[in-house]
């Protein structure tokens, strides 16, 4: 990587100020700024879903940005180049060159090094498989009656949808270092540098009783009620970059048997990364994981199962499992794949998006007329469970160094995710 470019990401700032006012300031555009021009108090009839929305949708919508960002898989520190330790002399073996993802249970061996560079691209472009330009929010007007139901007043027919137009694109460049403290422990830090670009063209549309039924819309984007804007444009968005959440690890092998092999390995992610940016999740994060490998000649399958503390707001604790292998196939190249899967353990932590439904009796001529208004068309789950397949390929022209590119692609609709997570990079051992 150039200097230059690790330089921009360090010191760059955000081009629209701090991403987290973005989703803040678009609905107080639409629901307050924009309809400065409805007729006397109408103007004001959807402030209170503002402030709603200012403290529900807002911060649900900033975390699911922030926690999948700060989360990306960190690559592993498994080398081409182990060391069988259980005859008490260090005895080098060559083979596989590891997977890129999960982790073995294998470790360097005492003061030997590993560096690794990596650029992954992520497009987050699908929310529990709906595309993030798709998504729309409906807010409701004031119950001007206060008598717990809508539709009572004319005026309380009237709804504004907001179609967010949303994309979300990052970079992110991770720098790993990891050190044989011992034969048997291994230290390692990852550093990623995160470029990231948030945006798009919001539509909001009012669907307006109060004209349809009484030639005049009392809630406006324009200045003439008679004649009404009722749809109105948006163009929203900003650009951030810097140093994302720092992980820190220990790996410690406490078992090299005939079977398999054994290790537990301790996670820290510490908040490196600024939150009002969506660099980091402001908070430390923490994973135990048990590490089981084995080697068998050329094939090397591995299983990780892990906790996962997370300190984050709307980011629930996690089960993680993963499940692979690496195969070299020839001298110099070695295909590896995994399945990930990801399952949250605190519902309460659930991201919530303006779930539910709101009914609204619409009074017309010859009677009242119940519409049910759903306030959001994201599909509604009770978990954010998500399962991942990977695919990569290692080319190594030594033992010591390889190239290597990989392929992340989801197995199931939960969640905030890329349709497919691509990664290239390169790693040295000695």
């Amino acid at each position: 990587m150039k200097f230059w470019t690790i330089a921009a990401l360090l010191f760059s700032t955000p081009l629209w100020g701090q991403l987290n006012q973005t989703f803040s300031d678009l609905v107080n555009e639409v629901l307050i700024n924009r309809l400065v021009l409805s007729p006397g108090e109408h103007a004001s009839h959807f402030r209170e879903q503002a402030a709603l929305a200012n403290q529900q949708l807002v911060p649900a919508l900033n975390a699911l940005i922030a926690t999948n960002i700060s989360s990306f898989p960190n690559n592993s520190t498994a080398s081409g180049v182990t060391y069988d330790f259980s005859s008490g002399a260090p005895k080098k073996i060559v083979g596989s060159l590891g997977p890129i993802f999960g982790e073995t249970a294998s470790t360097l061996g005492r003061k030997k090094m590993y560096f690794n560079v990596n650029a992954s691209h992520l497009s987050l472009d699908r929310f529990r498989g709906l595309k993030t330009q798709d998504i729309r929010f409906t807010f409701t007007h004031l119950d001007v009656s206060q008598d717990g139901h809508l539709g009572d007043n004319p005026n309380e027919s009237d709804t504004i949808d907001l179609f967010l137009d949303m994309d979300v694109n990052a970079e992110i460049y991770a720098l790993t270092f990891a050190y044989g403290l011992t034969d048997s422990v291994d230290f390692s830090l990852g550093v990623p540098f995160v470029s990231l670009d948030l945006g798009g063209t919001a539509t909001a549309r009012i669907n307006s009783f109060t004209f349809s039924n009484l030639g005049m819309a009392n809630h406006n984007f324009g200045p003439d009620p008679t004649q009404p804007q009722l749809e109105t444009q948006i163009p929203y968005g900003g650009s951030a970059s810097g140093i994302g959440d720092i992980a820190v690890r220990f790996k410690f092998n406490f078992l090299q048997g005939k079977r398999f092999d054994l290790a537990l390995q301790l996670d820290a992610r510490l908040p490196t990364g600024d939150e009002k940016d969506f660099l980091g999740t402001g908070k430390t994060s923490f994973r135990i994981s048990e590490l089981i490998s084995k080697r068998d000649g050329d094939f090397c399958p591995h299983l990780n199962l892990s906790y996962e503390k997370r300190g984050a707001q709307l980011d629930s604790d996690e089960l993680q499992i993963v499940a692979g292998f690496d195969h070299k196939m020839t001298d110099s190249v070695t295909i590896a794949a995994e399945l990930m899967g990801y399952f949250d353990l605190n519902d309460s932590e659930n991201v919530v998006l303006f779930p539910g439904s709101v009914t609204i009796e619409d009074h017309v001529a010859g009677g009242a007329l119940s519409r049910e208004i759903d306030l959001s068309n994201i599909p509604e789950r009770s978990d954010d469970n998500t399962y991942s397949g990977a695919l990569g390929f290692r080319y190594g022209p030594s033992d010591r160094f390889n190239l290597l590119a990989n392929i992340i692609v989801p197995l199931n609709d939960a969640g905030l995710r890329s349709n497919v997570a691509a990664t290239v990079g390169f790693s040295y051992a000695y």
